[in-house]
């Protein structure tokens, strides 16, 4: 059985009463034991503050105190308080404080720890909301090379080599240390330049800029820079996300076309959208088009133009710009056929060109996990995105295609994945608690996207025509899929 070891991420409570008067404890047990002192007509609700709230490392909901023990609400309801969370630490099974940590840098110090140990690292909180983590070692990368059927090996974060890391005393053996102080006071630095800088958005920034003041920003555009230094860190190389799904219309290609479009406004630099359909797929139809109708096979059979970066002028042929979204489409082929025309050598060439030219791929993909071109995508990857509508035939192909991906021996990268749910016209609350709970443990993260009906016609990707909170939703996944590289 594989050793795993267990790890707590605790933090300092601040509660918030429907008043306002805020009153800090040191732990979860201090702020409960308050709570329980004071006298209440009827059971103390509790939920999250919004900064946490909106944050993809919790959970939002409603949490009742009975008896000095915290339990899931039963029923909707005003709450009595707020949490408010502070000083995040990790602390071993015996409660000894081993290392302060960020909500941004948690991911890459329990990849990392997981890579140096060689075993799984289970990252758990008993906070209200707070999500489990569970990271796994990244495999070796022993092949390299254009032609290599290399599985990267997941890199705990940008610029940072996952034995470099240091660990808990509770984890390496070694005596015990601070952790990762240094990371901690940039990250902290870095999270105060960014609260201190004026408003830009909302009444806020309305008023910075109309009479010279310099009112904070809310804790909506707090969260929302922190997003956006997310997709915004810098990467070591290459990094390809691969959208995958076995069921048709299961929201891939809008995925796929709108991760690469919040790459392209929010991060800037080369961002390609490949469509890598086995047959004919419709990346190409949801795109701005272009002046040619050329798609991949086309750049195949001259793929030997593109064997050095110096003839990047020769793909503006070949490939469809998207405008102010600032990324680039390569269609499929436009012919739909029973035979495979691009196979997994051919994918592998293009993918080994084409690397030279963008930071960054999003690749779509078709509907047949048996298909070549789909498994070689699959192996290339660094981080994989499961695109699942929330239908009942989409849900369940979306897990038949996790088993196929955990048969085929990805399931350690299925676990470094993110689940990206889009909510249909009429969605079911039940089945969606149901998809979430069935992806607890198999993916990093899960980000559910609202219903547009912008999107509903199938017909071109205007950004913005889009929701706010269509456009918010895909910054959390877009922020989640980098953080994964």
């Amino acid at each position: 059985m594989v050793p795993t070891s267990t790890l707590w991420l605790n933090a300092k409570v601040t509660l918030v009463d429907r008043t306002g008067t805020r009153v800090q404890a040191g732990s979860l047990e201090a702020a409960t034991a308050k709570i329980a002192g004071h006298s209440h007509q009827s059971v103390p609700l509790l939920a999250l503050a919004e900064t946490h709230a909106t944050d993809p490392g919790f959970a939002s909901g409603l949490w009742q105190l009975v008896e000095g023990q915290l339990a899931p609400a039963s029923k909707a309801g005003v709450p009595d308080y707020q949490l408010e969370y502070s000083d995040f630490h990790l602390t071993d099974a015996q409660g000894q404080r081993l290392s302060a940590v960020t909500m941004s840098t948690l991911g890459e110090l329990g990849q990392g720890m997981a890579t140096k140990t060689g075993h799984p690292i289970t990252i758990d909180s008993r906070l209200p909301g707070a999500r489990a983590h569970r990271y796994v070692p990244a495999p070796a990368q022993v092949t390299t090379g254009p032609d290599a059927p290399n599985t990267p090996a997941t890199h705990p974060g940008p610029g940072t080599e996952a034995n470099d890391l240091p660990l808990p005393a509770a984890v390496s053996g070694e005596s015990a240390a601070p952790v990762s102080t240094a990371q901690a006071f940039a990250t902290r630095t870095q999270n105060r330049r960014q609260s201190l800088a004026p408003a830009h958005t909302g009444w806020r920034g309305a008023l910075n800029s109309t009479l010279g003041l310099r009112l904070a920003p809310s804790a909506g555009e707090r969260r929302t820079r922190a997003l956006h230094a997310t997709v915004q860190k810098g990467l070591p190389g290459h990094r390809t996300a691969v959208v995958v799904n076995i069921k048709g219309g299961a929201s891939k290609t809008t995925a796929t076309y709108l991760l690469a479009a919040t790459l392209g406004r929010v991060r800037g630099g080369m961002v390609l959208a490949w469509d890598n359909n086995e047959n004919a797929g419709n990346l190409g139809d949801r795109a701005i088009p272009a002046a040619h109708s050329h798609t991949a096979l086309d750049l195949l059979e001259h793929i030997e133009d593109f064997t050095t970066p110096e003839h990047a002028d020769k793909l503006a042929g070949y490939i469809r710009p998207q405008g102010e979204n600032k990324f680039h489409v390569l269609a499929s082929q436009n012919e739909a056929g029973t035979k495979e025309v691009i196979d997994a050598t051919a994918f592998r060439r293009m993918h080994a060109a084409l690397r030279q030219f963008y930071q960054l791929a999003i690749v779509d993909t078709g509907n047949a996990s048996t298909a070549e071109p789909w498994q070689a995508a699959v192996d290339v990857a660094d981080v994989l995105v499961v695109a699942i509508s929330n239908k009942e035939d989409a849900a369940r192909r979306a897990f038949t295609t996790i088993d196929a991906l955990r048969a085929e021996g990805y399931g350690e990268k299925l676990a470094n994945g993110v689940a990206i749910i889009t909510q249909p016209r009429t969605a079911s609350t039940q089945r969606l608690a149901e998809i979430q709970n069935s992806l607890a443990g198999l993916v990093r993260s899960v980000v559910v996207v609202p219903y547009d009906r912008t999107l509903d016609d199938g017909g071109e990707i205007i950004w913005e025509a889009l929701a706010p909170a269509t456009r918010d939703a895909y910054l959390r996944a877009t922020a989640a899929v980098v953080q994964g590289m």
